[in-house]
Protein backbone atom coordinates (compact mmCIF):
# COMPACT_ATOMS: atom_id res chain seq x y z
CA UNK A 1 0.00 0.00 0.00
CA UNK A 2 2.73 2.50 0.94
CA UNK A 3 4.67 1.60 -2.18
CA UNK A 4 1.77 2.42 -4.49
CA UNK A 5 1.08 5.75 -2.74
CA UNK A 6 4.73 6.75 -3.11
CA UNK A 7 4.66 5.87 -6.81
CA UNK A 8 1.85 8.35 -7.65
CA UNK A 9 4.10 11.47 -7.82
CA UNK A 10 6.70 9.56 -9.84
CA UNK A 11 4.10 8.33 -12.33
CA UNK A 12 2.64 11.84 -12.63
CA UNK A 13 6.07 13.21 -13.59
CA UNK A 14 6.59 10.48 -16.18
CA UNK A 15 3.16 10.83 -17.75
CA UNK A 16 3.33 14.64 -17.89
CA UNK A 17 6.68 14.47 -19.67
CA UNK A 18 5.65 12.01 -22.35
CA UNK A 19 5.78 12.92 -26.01
CA UNK A 20 3.57 11.02 -28.39
CA UNK A 21 3.08 11.25 -32.12
CA UNK A 22 -0.01 13.39 -31.53
CA UNK A 23 1.70 15.83 -29.16
CA UNK A 24 4.56 16.61 -31.54
CA UNK A 25 2.16 17.26 -34.44
CA UNK A 26 0.96 20.42 -32.69
CA UNK A 27 4.41 21.87 -32.03
CA UNK A 28 4.81 23.91 -35.21
CA UNK A 29 6.47 27.22 -34.40
CA UNK A 30 8.33 25.82 -31.36
CA UNK A 31 11.37 24.36 -33.07
CA UNK A 32 14.60 25.27 -34.77
CA UNK A 33 14.31 26.21 -38.43
CA UNK A 34 16.60 26.73 -41.38
CA UNK A 35 15.94 28.01 -44.90
CA UNK A 36 17.41 26.16 -47.86
CA UNK A 37 17.89 27.67 -51.30
CA UNK A 38 16.18 24.73 -52.99
CA UNK A 39 12.64 24.05 -54.12
CA UNK A 40 10.22 22.09 -51.92
CA UNK A 41 10.56 18.69 -53.66
CA UNK A 42 14.36 18.30 -53.29
CA UNK A 43 14.24 19.52 -49.68
CA UNK A 44 11.45 17.09 -48.79
CA UNK A 45 13.38 14.21 -50.39
CA UNK A 46 16.61 15.28 -48.67
CA UNK A 47 14.78 15.33 -45.33
CA UNK A 48 13.58 11.75 -45.84
CA UNK A 49 17.12 10.72 -46.82
CA UNK A 50 18.55 12.47 -43.74
CA UNK A 51 16.11 10.60 -41.48
CA UNK A 52 17.11 7.30 -43.08
CA UNK A 53 20.82 8.10 -42.78
CA UNK A 54 20.39 8.87 -39.08
CA UNK A 55 18.37 5.66 -38.60
CA UNK A 56 15.15 7.41 -37.60
CA UNK A 57 11.85 5.65 -38.13
CA UNK A 58 9.33 7.51 -40.28
CA UNK A 59 6.07 7.27 -38.32
CA UNK A 60 4.08 9.63 -40.52
CA UNK A 61 4.85 10.94 -44.00
CA UNK A 62 2.45 13.74 -45.06
CA UNK A 63 4.06 15.32 -48.13
CA UNK A 64 0.92 17.28 -49.08
CA UNK A 65 0.99 19.15 -45.76
CA UNK A 66 4.78 19.24 -45.43
CA UNK A 67 5.02 17.20 -42.26
CA UNK A 68 7.11 14.23 -41.18
CA UNK A 69 6.89 12.56 -37.80
CA UNK A 70 10.02 10.62 -36.90
CA UNK A 71 10.89 8.40 -33.99
CA UNK A 72 14.07 7.25 -32.32
CA UNK A 73 14.12 4.41 -29.84
CA UNK A 74 15.72 3.87 -26.47
CA UNK A 75 19.48 4.28 -26.09
CA UNK A 76 21.83 4.33 -23.11
CA UNK A 77 21.25 8.10 -22.83
CA UNK A 78 17.60 8.45 -23.73
CA UNK A 79 14.16 6.85 -23.45
CA UNK A 80 13.58 7.78 -27.08
CA UNK A 81 12.32 10.82 -28.96
CA UNK A 82 9.46 11.90 -31.21
CA UNK A 83 10.56 14.37 -33.86
CA UNK A 84 8.27 16.57 -35.94
CA UNK A 85 9.61 18.06 -39.17
CA UNK A 86 7.65 20.83 -40.85
CA UNK A 87 8.62 21.68 -44.43
CA UNK A 88 7.25 24.84 -46.03
CA UNK A 89 7.96 26.34 -49.46
CA UNK A 90 8.92 29.99 -49.11
CA UNK A 91 9.58 31.14 -52.68
CA UNK A 92 10.31 29.56 -56.04
CA UNK A 93 13.63 28.11 -54.92
CA UNK A 94 13.53 28.46 -51.16
CA UNK A 95 12.14 26.09 -48.52
CA UNK A 96 12.05 26.32 -44.74
CA UNK A 97 12.48 23.28 -42.52
CA UNK A 98 11.51 23.42 -38.85
CA UNK A 99 12.35 20.56 -36.48
CA UNK A 100 10.93 19.93 -33.01
CA UNK A 101 12.29 17.07 -30.91
CA UNK A 102 10.55 15.90 -27.74
CA UNK A 103 11.63 13.10 -25.40
CA UNK A 104 9.30 10.14 -24.94
CA UNK A 105 9.96 10.33 -21.18
CA UNK A 106 11.47 13.36 -19.48
CA UNK A 107 13.24 12.03 -16.38
CA UNK A 108 16.88 11.11 -16.85
CA UNK A 109 16.79 11.79 -20.55
CA UNK A 110 19.84 13.06 -22.44
CA UNK A 111 18.90 12.79 -26.12
CA UNK A 112 21.10 13.95 -28.98
CA UNK A 113 20.37 17.36 -30.50
CA UNK A 114 18.18 15.97 -33.29
CA UNK A 115 17.30 19.43 -34.52
CA UNK A 116 20.89 20.33 -35.37
CA UNK A 117 21.80 16.80 -36.46
CA UNK A 118 18.95 16.62 -38.98
CA UNK A 119 19.35 20.16 -40.30
CA UNK A 120 23.06 19.50 -40.92
CA UNK A 121 22.31 16.15 -42.57
CA UNK A 122 19.73 17.79 -44.85
CA UNK A 123 22.52 20.15 -45.96
CA UNK A 124 24.72 17.16 -46.75
CA UNK A 125 21.94 15.39 -48.67
CA UNK A 126 21.13 18.50 -50.74
CA UNK A 127 24.77 19.08 -51.68
CA UNK A 128 25.24 15.47 -52.74
CA UNK A 129 22.38 15.61 -55.28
Amino acid sequence: MKFSILMIPFLAIIVSGCASTETVKGTKGQGVSRAYQYAYEPVYNATLAAAKTKQLEVVENDKANGRLILSHGITLWSWGERIAVFIKPMATHSTEVEIVSKPVLSPLNFPPDWQQILLDQIDVELRSR
